[in-house]
């Protein structure tokens, strides 16, 4: 069975994404997944966004899974500062061989401030999920065509899906 990662996104962000301006989506935690994985977009809210497809016409776009991407990397985001110092320590990128970058990149192809990410990451560390190969479909699918996976002592085991996950959970690979 193969597992991916439904993610639920504010409409707002998901138009970003769906306009190929945000590349990378932050978030807190992350997958137990090895890179790459196929991650369902979820388009949470009820603005009415609605968008023309040219094989099916007028979609609904809001509470559907209106498509999907390969997490093909996953970057750390951390908070380095120097001991004693009076600066606030700056979110950094760990690289592959353990140093610090900026995220200054990060963020901006997350379409993010750093003092947005600040502001979400409640001071904390978080990860930033990388889009590519991303394929919105031209009829949104419902929640409930997803099968949801639970971690068990004997492995993951399926369960229906009935409503979206806070911000991302496993899901069976359609």
């Amino acid at each position: 069975m193969s597992k991916a990662v439904l993610l639920s996104i504010r409409p707002n962000w998901c138009k970003m994404i769906w306009a190929g301006m945000k590349e990378v989506e932050v978030r807190k935690t992350r997958p137990t997944l090895e890179t790459p994985f196929k991650a369902y977009i979820y388009c949470t809210g009820h603005d009415g966004w609605v968008m023309k497809s040219p094989k099916a016409g007028v979609q609904k776009m809001d509470s559907r899974v209106i498509g999907e991407f390969t997490c093909d990397k996953i970057d750390k985001l951390v908070h380095v500062g120097m001991m004693g110092s009076i600066e606030p320590p700056k979110l950094q990128i760990v690289t592959p061989d353990l140093w610090y970058k900026p995220a200054d990149e990060l963020l901006q192809a997350a379409c993010l401030t750093e003092a947005e990410a600040e502001k979400y990451l409640k001071g904390g560390d978080g990860y930033g999920w990388h889009i590519s190969d991303l394929r919105i479909y031209d009829r949104p699918r419902k929640l409930q065509e997803l099968t949801g996976l639970r971690n068990t002592r004997f492995g993951m085991e399926p369960v229906e899906i009935t409503r979206p996950p806070q911000s991302w959970g496993y899901v069976r690979e359609l």
